[in-house]
């Protein structure tokens, strides 16, 4: 017959191995993630060339990925008191390292240069330094950041081109350069940009054709190219983009445009079109389609015809400018 404890010992080893595993599980609970270190010094390096202080919320000095930066509950975007600021992954390496994901330095009056150890934050999906003093060219390192969806440059002092290299940027789905200094021509590798849904690049010194590849962007629902100095035309590929919502287009010069693009984007809200060189009837486009829309402006033009009531009827259309055209309401002339 068997002994006693031969009968039991299967168990007692189970239980041993069950004790052990939840002793495993426990130690790492209690061990902290970790800030990859050399995104802690890159961190570092950025705020002390832009002389900035991270908020009490978390411990720029010690472990980033602390506290605010790594809770739930605080939302960097629309938080003052938070600013400068950070978000982290702590999931990496079975949850023991992390890697900062969002960096926010929002309307805090930095100067300078965009640092060099900026291209250390590699993990960025979200990068937010508008409404600086930000001089010097936009740097090509940027496009090392690979994992960016959303990129905010606006309202800076920068100079120069676009680099080319931003083209890389291929999971950007929002790109803000609106009143950020730049000047040139838009670069031929912003069509790989396919996920883009944002394009705010107004008020800049951009220059030459609107590109044709814009139009091949289809994802694009907001998109704004005014006070520039484009030519036109506006290419006639923008009838693709029929998920536009918000469209803001003017001051171009050279070539005239139709109105007919704008045939199927029978989501838009907001269209504007000021001073952009349109010869066209008003008729080429059916208002009647556009049930959303609550800002209109053709002013500027060579638009003729009358304005149909259907136009004027529109139950969303709270603001509507035909100013400088030579369409005629009756016997008004707008």
């Amino acid at each position: 017959t068997m002994r006693r404890h031969e009968l039991v010992s299967p168990s007692c080893c189970l239980s041993g191995l069950v004790l052990l595993l939840l002793l495993a599980l426990s130690a790492r609970a209690q061990r902290q993630a970790q800030t990859d270190p050399s995104e802690v010094a890159a961190l570092n390096a950025i705020f002390s060339r832009w002389g900035l202080r991270a908020s009490t919320a978390w411990n720029i000095s010690g472990e980033p990925c602390s506290g605010a930066a790594i809770d739930d509950t605080t939302d960097i975007d629309n938080d003052p008191n938070f600013n400068p600021a950070i978000k982290c992954d702590c999931s990496y390496n079975a949850s023991t390292i992390c890697h900062i994901t969002r960096l926010k330095v929002y309307r805090l009056d930095v100067v300078g240069q965009i640092p060099a150890e900026l291209q250390n934050l590699t993990y960025l999906t979200n990068l937010n330094l508008a409404q600086n003093y930000l001089t010097g060219s936009l740097p090509t390192f940027l496009e090392k950041l690979t994992q960016l969806q959303y990129l905010h440059l606006g309202t800076n002092a920068l100079t120069g081109v676009l680099p080319r290299e931003l083209g890389n940027l291929e999971n950007l789905i929002s790109l803000y350069i609106d009143s950020c200094g730049l000047s040139g021509e838009l670069p031929s590798t912003f069509s790989n940009l396919k996920k883009l849904m944002i394009l705010w690049a107004s008020d800049n010194d951009f220059t030459g054709k609107i590109p044709d590849y814009i139009g091949n962007l289809s994802n694009l629902t907001d998109l704004r190219l005014h006070g520039n100095n484009f030519d036109g035309p506006i290419p006639a590929s923008f009838s693709n983009l029929v998920n536009m919502t918000n469209l803001r287009i003017g001051d171009l010069t050279g070539e005239v445009s139709s109105l007919a693009f704008v045939a199927n984007m029978t989501l838009l809200k907001t269209l504007v079109l000021r001073n952009s060189r349109i010869s066209d009837n008003l008729a080429s486009a059916d208002f009647s389609k556009f049930v959303n829309l609550n800002y209109l402006d053709l002013s500027f033009n060579s638009i003729t015809g009358k304005v149909s009531p259907t136009l004027l009827n529109l139950n969303t259309l709270n603001l509507l400018f035909l100013g400088s055209n030579i369409t005629s309401l009756g016997a008004y002339q707008t």
